[in-house]
């Protein structure tokens, strides 16, 4: 019932977690680092994962994907970290939400230049199942927003060669096929720091128009 924040601390470079003291926001209590073994805590995204917080982040020291679970559920201590994926350069851009009860994450191959998501094999994240691929045509995979749309894991992200906003979804609730991706916006250089929702029962998304200048939103009617 708080809210709670994660970010990356820039003196320290270390991953930090702070929850409020109360429902408004209006007092916060002390920060907690769940993490400080090298460069760490870039590009966070924060859930709730069976009723604990948890973190998906990227290792600049080690260019892996991390993802790390509090031990309760204030966050006051946290668990070891795990490395869902540490092929090749990865783990920027990521976005953690819990798919068909486990937490899953969609995040960017910089070696492959490849958009990719992989789901946990439990409840808690202790164990991840092997990462899959779904864009690797061009750059691809910048600034990824996963959600569970009508059932099923979707992404939002942006297409870099082409300069467009892109989207896929899964074809089953647990991701493990996936259909076609499709172009929402292609009008000049669109679809950078996308934020993608469900709105009234379909897919919608924010994202910046570079050519512009402008906030764009784009409703996906199925």
């Amino acid at each position: 019932g708080r809210p709670a924040i994660s970010y990356f601390d820039d003196t320290n470079d270390d991953l930090k977690y702070v929850r409020a003291s109360d429902a408004d926001g209006a007092s916060w209590g002390a920060p907690v680092t769940p993490d400080s073994t090298g460069f760490v805590g870039y590009y966070t995204s924060l859930a709730v994962v069976n009723g604990n917080p948890a973190i998906s982040y990227w290792n600049v020291t080690n260019v892996d994907l991390k993802y790390v679970r509090a031990r309760d559920a204030d966050g006051a201590a946290w668990n070891a970290p795990v490395t869902p994926d540490s092929t090749g350069v990865v783990g920027s851009y990521t976005s953690l939400v819990v798919v068909n009860g486990n937490p899953a994450i969609s995040y960017r191959d910089f070696t492959n230049k490849d958009l990719k998501y992989v789901r946990a094999g439990d409840a808690d994240g202790t164990a991840w199942s092997a990462p899959v691929t779904l864009d690797g045509a061009g750059n691809v995979g910048w600034y990824t927003s996963l959600a569970v749309v009508n059932g099923n894991p979707a992404i939002s992200y942006w297409d870099n060669t082409n300069g467009n906003l892109k989207f896929v979804q899964a074809s089953d609730p647990s991701g493990t096929s996936w259909g076609a991706r499709v172009t929402p916006d292609s009008t000049g250089d669109v679809g950078r720091l996308t934020s993608l929702a469900v709105v009234n029962g379909n897919a919608a998304i924010s994202y910046f128009d570079l050519t512009n200048g402008d906030l764009k939103y784009a409703l996906i009617i199925e």
